[in-house]
């Protein structure tokens, strides 16, 4: 199947949803393709980095050169001081594009990390 691009909402042109092909595919496309990125952060969920390899997937399909930086796991709730450490160590590795890997509170902090 091949991927299919559309916007999350008919009424704007971003978010994009993306499916049809494996996240680290579709994400590496877009990575280089959509956003022209060259160093990327990853914001990784630690039950995906413990208990899977899809950390290490998604690494080998962007290029282990392309990833600058990755915070494994966030507790619940999204603590702003955790947040903060995101934010001071992605400009450090002068990220230019956060990627999440999981959802919840990682994702909601990996939106506001990104508005800081």
């Amino acid at each position: 199947m091949p991927e299919t691009v559309r916007p999350a909402f008919a009424d704007r042109p971003r978010p994009l949803l993306s499916y049809g092909i494996p996240f680290p595919a579709a994400a590496a496309h877009h990575v280089t393709d959509t956003f022209k990125a060259s160093q990327v952060y990853i914001i990784c969920s630690g039950s995906l980095a413990r208990n899977t390899d899809a950390l290490d997937r998604l690494t080998a399909a962007l290029g282990p050169e392309k990833v600058v930086g990755r915070r494994i796991g966030m507790q619940s709730h999204t603590l702003w001081s955790e947040v903060l450490e995101i934010v001071h160590d992605a400009r450090r590795a002068e990220a230019d594009l956060l990627l999440t890997l999981g959802a919840g509170s990682l994702t909601d902090g990996a939106k506001v990390v990104a508005l800081v």
